[in-house]
C-alpha cells in the first residue's frame, strides 16, 4: 500500500541504468522504493522502454544484460499506473521526450524523474516538478509515512 499520493513517471535512460547496474540509485527507486510512490507510464514509454533493454547494440556492450534482468525491469509497469496521453504537445527540445510530459500531464503526476538535459531543463512544466533521480530520493526520504 503506497504511503503517499506521490505519482512520478520515470525515464527510459533511468531503467537502463538499473538494468546495467543493480546496485545503482536507479535500481534503487524502481525497485526498493516502489511503495512509496506510484508509478506512471503510457503505453508509448513501456515500449520504449522495452524496446531499449532488446537493443543487442546494448546487450554487446553490456553482456551481463539479459533477458532475465530485462524481464525483471519490465515487470516494474504491472504496478504502474498507465495513462494515454490525448496529444503528446511538441515541448522539449528532443521531441522523442515529449511522450513523457504528456504522460505526467494525463496522469497529474508529481515528477518526471530524469537524468536528461532536455527535460531538465523544462522543469516545471505545468505544476510538474522535473528533477534528477538523486533528488527524488531525497524527497521520498522527506516524505513522512503519514502524508
Amino acid at each position: 500500500m503506497k504511503k503517499n499520493n506521490v505519482k512520478a513517471v520515470i525515464d527510459t535512460q533511468l531503467f537502463l541504468r538499473a538494468a546495467i547496474n543493480p546496485n545503482s540509485l536507479a535500481f534503487k527507486i524502481i525497485f526498493d522504493l516502489d511503495e512509496q510512490y506510484t508509478l506512471v507510464a503510457s503505453k508509448a514509454i513501456i515500449s520504449e522502454v522495452r524496446n531499449v533493454l532488446y537493443r543487442w547494440e546494448l546487450r554487446i556492450k553490456f553482456p551481463h544484460l539479459t533477458d532475465r534482468i530485462a524481464e525483471r525491469l519490465l515487470s516494474a509497469f504491472a504496478r504502474a499506473e498507465v495513462v494515454e496521453p490525448d496529444n503528446v504537445p511538441s515541448v522539449s527540445r528532443d521531441p522523442k521526450d515529449d511522450k513523457f510530459i504528456a504522460c505526467a500531464v494525463a496522469a497529474k503526476a508529481n515528477y518526471i524523474i530524469s537524468e536528461d538535459k532536455d527535460l531538465l531543463v523544462l522543469n516545471p512544466y505545468q505544476g510538474i516538478q522535473i528533477i534528477n533521480a538523486l533528488d527524488f530520493l531525497n524527497v521520498l526520504q522527506n516524505i513522512s509515512p503519514e502524508t
